[in-house]
């Protein structure tokens, strides 16, 4: 176990979904009270029980509450949740804590609040600072309100905040992304999460496209507007430090979401919240009415768990790492996997290296801008050679 982990808490309720949403959340906030009894009783279970992913010992230092939308709760029932947590968890005094919030369901009080309750970090759903962007997406706010609500943040005291974007929707063209990320800037975050539009299963989106309502953007406009992303961004002083992330200084990096990368044992609670020991994965229901059913009579939520092969291991390894900036340290693959790395993967390796996709220096194999828009294929060829 790693002296220092994680919790996760889902908090699935939203106004109304967004048209390219697939993670687990309704619409029913009149479940919200029942949800946030069934979350107390989960938390007090799961608290230094043999059954929690996280070392009784172990000290918390991230905790991140993350949705749905969680802005939807009160200061006061975010704050008993925290509360509950620090009952049952050694967290430690400087732990990173955030909750995600969205423009439109928090004003100056609200975010003071927040502050006042112990979050230090605030994850902001902007999305796009263009309102014809944000109605194709089906957001519940405009772009006023999105500048207020970090204008907001920042009265409140919040010095670490990030902000969400989404590009390469229909239509779209570099001035346009442009325009987005300089308006982002403008509003001095410390951290920028960049995600191209991806048409999840499911969703309203990928069903529109099924029926031909509109036609996706290509491949090629979308690895452009990666790299026109990363460049930009660098250029402002930002560090692209993981495929999808960037932050002021490695200081500003997300602690949280970096364990996840790191592979550290992190504890999910809430409907649909997944967890991880080291060796197996669980996840709890995606139903609200489940898991509160099963914790009002005192049963874990848990839906299902698989334990890891050593190949699911690697595999995970190798494709985690690539998506960072300092990419997979060749010492660190032969002690957790007693192989060495250059060596199981000699031909592959040479390929890439060969394309000018990566390179090895310092004992660490890293993609390069040009390689990680071929991530998956190449984790897939890493795999193939596992298996």
């Amino acid at each position: 176990m790693s002296d220092s982990e994680s919790i996760y808490i889902h908090i699935p309720f939203c106004l109304r979904k967004c048209a390219y949403c697939d993670f687990y959340s309704e619409t029913r906030l009149s479940l919200i009270p029942d949800y946030l009894k069934a979350l107390e009783t989960e938390i007090n279970l799961k608290a230094g029980s043999e059954i929690s992913p996280v070392s009784p010992h172990g000290l918390i230092d991230t905790i991140y509450m993350g949705g749905g939308t969680p802005s939807l709760l009160a200061v006061k029932q975010i704050e008993q949740i925290f509360q509950t947590i620090r009952a049952g968890f050694r967290v430690s005094p400087d732990a990173e804590i955030t909750v995600e919030i969205n423009p439109g369901t928090v004003d100056a009080g609200y975010l003071a609040g927040l502050k006042g309750a112990g979050v230090n970090r605030l994850s902001i759903g902007v999305q796009s600072f263009n309102d014809d962007k944000l109605k194709f997406l089906n957001r519940i706010h405009n772009a006023d309100t999105a500048v207020k609500a970090i204008a907001h943040a920042e009265t409140a005291g919040f010095e670490n905040i990030s902000l969400d974007l989404i590009y390469g929707i229909p239509g779209e063209t570099q001035a346009a992304w442009i325009r987005d990320l300089k308006k982002a800037l403008d509003q001095g975050p410390s951290h920028i999460s960049a995600y191209m539009l991806t048409l999840e299963p499911g969703t309203p989106l990928a069903d529109q496209v099924k029926q031909g309502i509109f036609i996706p953007l290509g491949s090629d406009m979308m690895s452009l507007l990666f790299k026109m992303t990363s460049r930009y961004l660098n250029q402002a002083g930002f560090e692209h430090y993981e495929i999808s992330n960037f932050s002021k200084g490695s200081i500003n990096r997300s602690r949280h979401n970096s364990k996840y990368w790191e592979l550290t044992p992190y504890l999910g609670l809430g409907a649909g919240a997944h967890s991880y020991d080291g060796d197996a994965r669980s996840w709890n229901h995606r139903s609200i009415d489940g898991y509160i059913t099963d914790l009002s009579s005192g049963a874990a939520p848990v839906e299902d768990q698989e334990t890891l092969t050593l190949e699911q291991k690697m595999t995970e390894f190798i494709m985690l790492r690539l998506r960072t900036l300092e990419g997979l340290d060749l010492n660190e693959f032969q002690a957790r996997f007693q192989l060495p790395f250059e060596k199981k993967f000699e031909i592959i390796l040479g390929r890439i290296l060969d394309q000018g996709l990566g390179c090895v220096e310092n004992n660490r194999f890293a993609l390069n801008l040009e390689g990680k828009i071929f991530l998956n294929s190449i984790v897939e060829s890493f795999s193939a050679e596992i298996f």
